[in-house]
């Protein structure tokens, strides 16, 4: 009854229309063409890398205070809160897609083993002949022009791409679906039942609000919204101006302070959207991240002193030792698996519901009914098993490759809907994980090989369409949208987002030469994946018993802090930092965390809960300055020529 009293209040199931579809395409294809210009050509501000989907913002921001003021002075009529909803989830989710979370690093990988290979590190005998020919381009023309530029006038060799793009799409669409579908499982018992705080949506939900009879919602006419924009706007353009002109000054942020006898670096920079996003976490979810990203970075510089190591660093898991990225590994694992466990009761429920035993559960407000959702997500699971095989690994190795990757994905979704991280990554990536636990000898080169091929979806993992989905569909619930006709918005943003994007990466390659662009992708990337194959093919090794021992370790730190964060209220430290570790993003963005404690913990001791509440507009406006500053010279830069002029970033 309450749900059904819900689905038939006004505006319930209106957001979700033509016109806000519409709109969303365009804006997914500008993301998908935007992102890579941006970041391979012009080197600017990765506007799409991570969790926070800056150009999502920007956009939204240009949407919210010109596009739809402008539209309903003019007309008398603008988009809802719903259509706007629509229009912000459909570019959340291509947001995931362009960058480092798939079409940038997977378009330059599938020709890069070749381009690479030389006598001296002899790849054509360690990785060629391990890469299954239908998922990588093996035309050795097509791969040279890929890297070095086509003649002027020569078309692109788009038939040679036909194969591998499409087996690839096969695979990602089909991964995609099994998240979403158990995001479908999950939903209820995140929302309702742990009520996770979900700070992403914050922002959009603000700048979409009813306006009130005005032109703009009451955030953007809030004074306090604009103080806070203006810092990083201020700091931003006077830096974008410095590229210009070398005699305005350049505002250095960086304070670098070496500790430990010079083993570790704290890099003291502050980071506007963290610092604005972590204003609205638990004091104890902040206060747990950066705590444990702290004593990471002690322990790392106690190691280093010391000389103490169980083996080389990881991939994608820098700066930790493996041994801290296997702790938090273990950490997170335990994380999702006694989040399964605590909701075992739901998880019944919606099985009972898919086989038909449990007609009274309402699966109606959901993206997918129950049934499509635990059934889509056995097909789909044992279709990529399948795929997997196809591309070359045994079936042990392909089960434990997709099991891990989707407990990692279910793990940082949560993280990220409940601590509103802009940046992060897995401690350890899945591909790592699988080779530590069967050995290097068990999973063999094809395996090996294989895997390599899956780090651009899976091991530098810094976005991926689960987790935006996740805060799409918080920001669906509460904007009351239709969510059947919602999942196929989401549906075409991932489809128009895979497409535009993979078209505009392969372009600028062939117009402009590979390795003439951004270094990482088309160049660092391919031979940091490289040198991982050839160093587990030609070293092949049993179980690395002490990953998996730490990883224990990890779990068993997590279990105790859980169990007394759970018996002992109001102890102040929340578990999560334990399975966060301490991989690139969160090395630089951990002291803006620690600000932002320390001014909420401020703010609510001697203001309360009002001055808290005042004081919101001012810290989501470091958030929207910073994305929109970023934005808005993108767009200055693309006029002028101008390159290099990155205002966001994490590097």
């Amino acid at each position: 009854m309450l749900n059904d009293a819900k689905s038939a209040r006004p505006g319930s199931r209106r957001g979700v229309s033509l016109r806000a579809v519409a709109l969303g395409v365009i804006c997914c294809l500008a993301i998908a063409a935007g992102e890579p210009y941006g970041v391979l050509m012009m080197q600017s501000s990765p506007m799409a890398a991570d969790y926070s989907t800056g150009a999502a913002l920007f956009l939204f921001f240009l949407l919210t205070l010109l596009i739809n003021p402008l539209a309903r002075g003019i007309t008398g009529s603008s988009l809802r809160p719903g259509e706007l909803a629509t229009v912000y989830i459909m570019m959340i989710i291509g947001a995931a897609i362009p960058s480092w979370g798939l079409s940038m690093n997977l378009i330059p990988l599938l020709g890069g083993f070749l381009y690479y290979a030389t006598p001296e590190n002899d790849w054509a005998a360690l990785i060629l002949p391990y890469l299954e020919p239908a998922l990588v381009l093996s035309d050795g023309d097509a791969v040279q022009k890929l890297f070095e530029g086509r003649a002027k006038g020569e078309p692109i060799p788009w038939g040679d791409w036909i194969g591998p793009l499409f087996y690839w799409s096969l695979f990602i669409l089909t991964t995609y679906f099994v998240t979403l579908c158990l995001l479908v499982v999950l939903r209820r018992q995140w929302v309702d039942r742990e009520r996770l705080t979900f700070p992403l949506a914050t922002l959009p939900l603000q700048m979409s609000a009813e306006t009130e009879g005005r032109l703009l919602p009451p955030f953007l006419r809030n004074y306090l919204t604009w103080v806070g924009f203006s810092i990083p706007a201020v700091i931003g353009s006077i830096n974008a101006l410095h590229r210009y002109y070398n005699y305005i000054p350049w505002i250095d942020l960086n304070v670098v302070v070496p500790i430990l006898r010079r083993s570790v670096w704290l890099n003291l920079k502050p980071h506007f959207e963290v610092i604005g996003l972590s204003y609205l976490l638990n004091l104890d979810v902040s206060l747990g991240i950066w705590l444990f990203a702290m004593l990471n970075v002690i322990a790392i510089g106690v190691l280093r002193m010391v000389g103490l190591t169980i083996g080389p660093e990881q991939p994608y898991s820098s700066p930790s030792p493996p041994s801290l990225a296997h702790i938090a590994l273990g950490a997170l694992f335990f994380l999702v698996f006694s989040n399964f466990w605590s909701s075992r009761q739901h998880l019944r429920d919606v099985v009972l519901k898919a086989f038909g035993r449990a007609p009274d559960l309402d699966d109606s407000d959901e993206l997918l009914s129950y049934r499509v959702a635990v059934f889509g997500f056995l097909i789909g699971f044992v279709a990529g098993i399948v795929w997997l095989v196809f591309a070359g690994m045994n079936l042990a190795t392909a089960l434990l490759f997709q099991l891990s990757a989707l407990v990692i994905f279910v793990g940082l979704s949560r993280i990220i809907s409940q601590a509103g991280l802009a940046y992060c990554r897995a401690p350890v990536a899945p591909a790592v994980f699988t080779v530590n636990t069967l050995g290097s000898s068990f999973v063999g080169p094809s395996g090996i090989a294989t895997l390599a091929l899956n780090f651009p979806w899976s091991a530098d993992i810094r976005t991926f369409v689960m987790a935006s989905a996740a805060t799409g569909l918080k920001l669906a619930e509460v904007t009351r949208l239709e969510y059947r006709r919602l999942f196929w918005a989401i549906v075409i943003a991932i489809v128009v987002t895979m497409v535009g994007s993979a078209w505009t990466v392969i372009y600028l390659g062939y117009t402009h030469g590979g390795i003439n662009l951004a270094s990482w992708q088309f160049g660092h990337m391919t031979r940091y994946t490289g040198n991982w194959i050839t160093h587990n093919v030609n070293n092949p090794a049993p179980v690395e018993l002490w990953h998996l021992s730490f990883a224990g370790v990890g779990a068993g730190l997590m279990a105790l802090l859980t169990f007394v964060k759970n018996r002992f209220v109001g102890f102040p430290i929340h578990p999560i930092g334990l399975a966060v570790g301490l991989p690139h993003p969160v090395q630089l963005i951990w002291p803006s965390i620690f600000v932002a404690w320390l001014l909420k913990a401020i703010i609510l001791k001697y203001g309360g809960p009002l001055l808290y509440t005042r004081l919101r507009p001012f810290f989501l406006g470091l958030v929207l300055g910073a994305f929109g500053t970023a934005g808005i010279w993108l767009i200055i830069d693309l006029c002028t020529g101008m390159t290099g002029n990155r205002l966001i970033s994490i590097s």
